[in-house]
Formats: structure tokens, sequence, C-alpha cells
């Protein structure tokens, strides 16, 4: 079943309609990445920072379980802990397959472990487990709405090998998300427009997609400026 807003659209294609401003302030600093795909400092950032962002995806569905295990009468939470379930089977180990592709691209696993996570990344992920945890569980859906949703495709991954010059095998997990992320952008946005949300649920919701494509955009941002400083 469809829930539909009184206005008759679906609950994800209001949170699309209300973040229109802010996923195209994101697509636009991923056109400036894909300008500076061309130094391979820049694609070599790139997949470091996913693979910090992959290392906390298994942990932050794991603290929606146990935070949506402690809330009683809320018919979101059911469905919400079937599909992050679901979810981390299938998002296990990804953190270490980016590990596998930046040691192909001659990033050695000790500086991949010793370095810092710049304050944009700890703050992405860390916005997701304040809300969590001291608002709603049910916040999360917007983070990986925005992150799965909009995947990068299978062209758009081989035109950045094209442009870096770098081994194609370093790609090979932001490739491989390319083809599973199709299936996942759907099944989370039907997750979404199946729950029975109130507007208190959507408003979470809503928030954690706002501050995502907020991130997002500032970490890329970061991202670019690997690129030698005369570019």
């Amino acid at each position: 079943m469809i829930g539909k807003t009184n206005k008759g659209i679906t609950h994800f294609e209001r949170l699309q309609a209300n973040l229109s401003f802010l996923s195209a302030r994101a697509a636009d600093i991923n056109n400036q990445f894909t300008q500076l795909a061309t130094h391979p400092a820049v694609c070599i950032e790139h997949i470091f920072i996913n693979q910090m962002v992959a290392r906390a995806t298994v942990p932050l569905m794991e603290e929606v379980i146990n935070c949506a295990n402690t809330i009683d009468n809320d018919p979101v939470c059911a469905p919400l802990i079937k599909y992050m379930e679901k979810h981390i089977a299938e998002e296990t180990d990804h953190d270490q397959w980016y590990v596998n592709d930046l040691e192909k691209l001659g990033v050695s696993r000790e500086e991949i472990f010793s370095r810092i996570p710049p304050s944009n990344v700890s703050a992405l992920v860390g916005s997701q487990y304040y809300l969590i945890r001291h608002h709603h569980p049910i916040a999360f859906l917007g983070y990986i709405a925005c992150l799965e949703v909009n995947h990068p495709t299978v062209e758009y991954v081989e035109s950045l090998i094209e442009k870096s010059g770098l081994p194609a095998e370093g790609f090979s997990t932001i490739l491989e998300h390319a083809v599973i992320d199709s299936q996942h952008g759907q099944d989370i946005i039907n997750t979404i427009n199946s729950l029975p949300l109130t507007e208190k649920h959507f408003r979470a919701i809503e928030m954690s997609a706002f501050q995502t494509y907020r991130y997002v955009a500032l970490v890329m941002e970061d991202v670019c400026r690997a690129a030698p400083k005369n570019t």
C-alpha cells in the first residue's frame, strides 16, 4: 500500500519537492568534482571519503534497530526494524571493499585507518546518531534516501576512470554500487511510501535528508580541494 499525503502525492514525492533546492546544490558541487576528476588525487580522495562513510553504515543501522526496539506503540518501528535487518545484510563489508580498492590505488591500510575523518564526514554521520538516539530512529530513512536514491550510474563511474587515468580496479566498489543501488534506491522509496508516517515522522525524515544534502555538499567541496592548487 502506498502512503499518500492529503495533497495526493507520496511521502517520497513530498520529500523530493521540499528538498529540491538542497539536492540541486549538492548536484552542482558534484559537477565541480566531475570536472576535477582528471586529477587522480581528487578521485582517490573521493574513494577515501566513501570508505569513511561506509564504515559507519552498518553501525548506524544497528543503532536504528536498538533505538526502535525501545519505542512502544509506534506502528513504524516494526517495519523499520525489518527493513534495517535486510539492509544490514546488503551493506555488510562494503567498507572493506573500499579498503581493497584504495590499496590498489596505492593507499596503505595503515594510512586508511590512521587518518582522522574530516570534520564534515564526522558531522554527516554524527548528525544521524543524534537524530536516531535523541529524536526518532525513523529519521535515518532520510539519510539513506539521499545517499542511495541519488546513486552514480555505471556510465558515470566509467567516465571517472577514463578521466582520472587510474586503474579501473580501484573503482570496483563504486561501480558495484552503481549497479546494486538502483534496487536499493527503489527499496527505500517503497519503504518510505509504505509506512504509516505521521507528520512528526515525516519531519524527522525530512530533517535527516536536509542535513545529509547539506553535509554531502560540504564533503564534496572538501574532496574538490584535493585538486592541485593551480587548478
